[in-house]
């Protein structure tokens, strides 16, 4: 079934429609809500309310303004930005800590595993993590971020820089320690 056929069947409230189109993006929307850090225990409420957003917003939906693939995508980043929020994960403070490096280093990745890679991001404190990954992975300027999560751009940029910081020390550390092959 192409994709229009499916809005408009869903759009009509059929249940096989909505599990299909659930059943196709439902690895997509996991991706993101786990790039962000949520707890496995929370996933499954978090793309709960995203698929009800979806489902809700459908009618809203127009295929002129983009493919429906990013339309999710958008939804996705928003509710879960929203359920941190609501958790108290993006303290105010956590998100206006300016930490500056005036060192640059560029790091051969290709020695790393994606998974690695995720799990240090996951660690990262959550400000600094819902920056790095709205700016770096979809792309979104400053002053969008700092619009989604009610900072300045000057604070997202501070966030970006602190996560890069993060990331980079913990690389580092696993060159030292001999893991990871050359950096």
């Amino acid at each position: 079934m192409n994709t229009d056929s499916l809005i408009k069947k869903c759009r009509k409230g059929n249940a096989r429609a909505q599990q299909q189109l659930y059943e196709q993006y439902l690895p997509y929307v996991l991706s993101i809500v786990r790039r962000f850090g949520v707890r496995q225990a929370e996933e499954s409420d978090l793309i709960q309310d995203v698929f009800i957003a979806v489902f809700q917003g459908l009618e809203r939906f127009d295929p002129k303004k983009g493919d429906l693939h990013h339309w999710i995508r958008g939804l996705a980043i928003h509710k879960t930005i929203a359920f941190q929020r609501k958790q108290q994960r993006l303290r105010a403070e956590e998100l206006m800590i300016s930490e500056r490096t005036d060192r640059t280093t560029t790091i051969d990745l290709s020695h790393f595993d994606a998974e690695y890679l995720l799990e240090l991001i996951a660690q990262l404190p959550a400000g600094a993590r819902t920056v790095f990954n709205l700016y770096v992975v979809d792309g979104y300027s400053h002053e969008e971020i700092g619009k989604m999560l009610d900072i300045s751009p000057v604070g997202s940029r501070s966030q970006l820089s602190r996560a890069k910081k993060l990331l980079r020390e913990a690389l580092e550390a696993q060159k030292i320690k001999g893991h990871y092959g050359n950096i």
